[in-house]
């Protein structure tokens, strides 16, 4: 709006009005042109690092800005229930992606399952390797993500089950919000082991950690989604089908993660707007105004 002063400068009162407004009109454009190349990528808090590095890649060839929010797949999930302006949401369990399709809330044949997840015990301080046997022998505090918001922190719960060591610990456990925060209890020196992922253990130039036995838990198996209100219903496909590649399942490979079994070939459907509208009109709810 402060721009538009210049242009009224040397033009009467009608012309002035009639360029104010053209400009206005071009700003508004720009920005909202600007806004809809924006990825917006809701992303599982155990999955930050690796989608930073895919973004990289997916960036080398379609040159847009990337915009990534982490937390807890448990809070994601309710931001987006509640209209949070996401387009993508990767989750660590296929839980929520679930209840997001049961609701109507994604769009129709894009949910699928992306990685597999594995969960590690870390001691930052260990000088020598570490493993759930030494929780038998241990009584101070551990450190493990909410299992109710987080489903590397559920995984985490249900391995010290397996091991009977739940009824030993759950009374002095320190939860994290997400697994991201239980990374920094345990790598500051507040508790001497707990539960990150793999790919966290992967990245850890301290102390010893080792993966847990996935027979232990039930399977990790993170599915993300493109979401209905998505902005930019195209951009947010593309990299939807990008993370399905053999290249983008490669690099998650390396991440400390396993590739995703039996994944269907990328769907590379065009977007039917007329479609999509009539998808929206039949969403039981009115995520835009939160009516939920």
């Amino acid at each position: 709006m402060v721009a538009v002063t210049p242009f009224s400068f040397h033009f009467g009162n009608k012309q002035s009005n009639i360029i104010n407004i053209a400009f206005i009109l071009f700003v508004t454009l720009i920005s909202a042109t600007a806004q809809a190349e924006t990825l917006r990528v809701a992303v599982a808090s155990n999955f930050a690092k690796p989608i930073e590095r895919l973004s990289a890649e997916f960036n080398k060839t379609h040159p847009h800005k990337i915009q990534i929010s982490s937390a807890s797949s448990g809070v994601l999930y309710q931001q987006i229930r509640h209209g949070a302006p996401f387009d993508l949401f990767l989750s660590a369990d296929l839980r929520r992606p679930q209840l997001l399709e049961e609701q109507g809330l994604i769009l129709e044949n894009y949910r699928n399952t992306y990685a597999i997840g594995q969960i590690a015990i870390w001691s930052a301080i260990a000088e020598e390797p570490v493993s759930l046997e030494n929780l038998k022998h241990y009584d101070g505090r551990i450190a493990l993500a909410a299992p109710h918001i987080a489903p590397y922190g559920l995984a985490a719960k249900q391995s010290l089950i397996k091991m009977d060591l739940w009824s030993k610990f759950h009374r002095q456990l320190i939860t994290g919000n997400n697994i991201n925060q239980t990374y920094q209890q345990i790598l500051t020196g507040a508790v001497r082991y707990g539960f990150i992922s793999h790919s966290q253990l992967l990245d850890s130039k301290h102390g010893f950690g080792t993966v847990i036995d996935s027979k232990l838990h039930k399977p990790l198996e993170q599915q993300m989604v493109v979401l209905k209100n998505a902005e930019n219903i195209e951009l947010a496909t593309s990299f939807f089908n990008y993370l399905l590649t053999d290249e983008a399942q490669h690099l998650i490979s390396t991440q400390g993660y396993e590739r995703a079994p039996n994944i269907p070939r990328a769907t590379e459907q065009s977007i039917d707007r007329e479609e999509l509208k009539k998808q929206k009109e039949k969403a039981p709810m009115d995520v835009a105004n939160g009516k939920l």
